[in-house]
């Protein structure tokens, strides 16, 4: 099968920064399917350090690097507001833009015959026209509804309350007609998945869960240092902001009560001047983007994911847990994991509870090693990408398989 791939950026492999998912997908489909990518890049740099990673060949055929958009006009711009569209809808901004875009995807299936559109993230989804009628897939990864809801819920400033609101309204509106466009919608936990079943009963979804690249991250045998707390991600990114600023001023002043020369290591690119600052504080290390997370996680003493907003299964504990690490994590970070209190991890739903499990483990070498096992037979048993890989052939065979009957009728 022939299956063209729309995504926002350049896919990160598991050496570069932001989620693996769409690229790992694409390795196990490529290993039965003739991929094409169209995307759009962000930077160069991206494109090289992907062109680059060894483990890249051979999963694209052909890839297209689709335009950005250039400045609104003022009418394109009243027009979105009007239409209280997401913000990152093109059809009223740029309408010229949304329909070289749309074209340039219709041409390319229509030169490359392919049999299947795959849509990355609800940001590409509007450039899928349904009078194609090629069978399309869209893979949300989180429903953006359960995240602008959570976001309205934890919003205490009325100002970025009132915002998190229009985003809910507007994205919910999208998530509820993806039905109209696409045969199966995918999301990366159930908790995702019930939310889109509760806003439209008749779309049909599937949960394809993260999983993790085991040959890429694994354990070693790297000293740890003690006292070194790490967290990882995309620092660009609000929630993971959020986390590491939480952490830094809620919860390491009580554990560097107890443990003085604990040391807090905010590990991931795209940190915000306010975020840069925390560096500034004793115990506190904001690394910026670097060119690989394992020896930071490997060198730890525990793993901490102190996430209070957000969605979806979170790629970075699940590397934590195949390297073998003790991680200390909200409740919130382990949505759609197959994880158990006391089993894999520890979770602590307030600071003083965080900063309580964190000292006790730092304390005990036995139950960080128990932990670890455990994350890492987890990890083994439930999250590698050739079963998520499989789930997801499997599903589109199926709707191929579908689409045949319904043109030979």
């Amino acid at each position: 099968m022939k299956i063209l791939m729309l995504a926002t950026d350049i896919p990160a492999t598991s050496r570069m920064p932001g989620s693996p998912r769409l690229f790992n997908l694409c390795r196990e489909l490529a290993r039965h399917h003739e991929l094409v990518l169209a995307a759009r890049c962000s930077s160069q740099d991206r494109y090289r350090a992907y062109l680059d990673d060894p483990s890249s060949p051979k999963v694209f055929r052909r890839i297209e690097l689709l335009p950005e958009p250039s400045g609104p006009s003022w009418w394109g711009h009243q027009q979105h507001r009007l239409r209280r569209a997401a913000y990152f809808e093109t059809r009223y901004q740029y309408p010229g833009y949304f329909g070289s875009v749309r074209e340039s995807i219709r041409a390319l299936c229509r030169e490359e015959h392919v049999d299947l559109i795959y849509v990355d993230l609800i940001m590409m989804a509007q450039y899928v026209d349904p009078a194609w009628r090629i069978p399309a897939v869209v893979d949300l990864h989180d429903s953006m509804t359960h995240l602008a809801t959570r976001m309205v819920r934890s919003e205490r400033r009325w100002r970025k309350r009132l915002a998190a609101y229009g985003l809910l309204m507007s994205v919910r509106r999208l998530e509820r007609r993806l039905g109209n466009i696409f045969d199966l919608i995918v999301t990366n936990s159930p908790v995702d998945e019930q939310v889109l079943k509760g806003l439209s009963p008749d779309l049909r979804t599937l949960t394809i869960t993260n999983g993790v690249d085991m040959d890429f991250f694994s354990p070693d045998a790297t000293r740890v240092d003690p006292d070194k707390l790490v967290f990882t991600g995309v620092m660009g990114y609000a929630p993971n902001e959020d986390a590491a600023m939480y952490f830094a001023d809620d919860i390491l002043p009580l554990v560097r009560q107890k443990r003085p020369e604990a040391t807090f290591w905010i590990v991931g690119s795209d940190p915000s001047e306010r975020l840069k600052a925390y560096g500034t504080r004793p115990g506190v290390h904001v690394t910026g983007k670097v060119d690989d997370v394992r020896p930071y996680v490997r060198s730890s003493a525990l793993f901490v994911c102190p996430l209070r907003v957000g969605s979806g299964v979170k790629n970075k504990i699940l590397a934590a847990m195949a390297m073998e690490k003790a991680t200390v994590a909200t409740p919130l970070s382990i949505d759609g994991l197959d994880v158990v209190d006391g089993r894999e991890m520890l979770l602590a739903g307030d600071s003083q509870a965080f900063a309580d499990k964190v000292v006790r483990l730092l304390a005990d070498q036995v139950e960080v090693r128990r932990l670890g096992t455990n994350g890492l037979a987890c990890i083994r048993r439930n999250y590698s990408w050739a079963a998520m890989g499989k789930a997801l052939d499997e599903a589109i065979q199926s709707l191929a398989t579908a689409a045949m009957k319904r043109v030979s009728r």
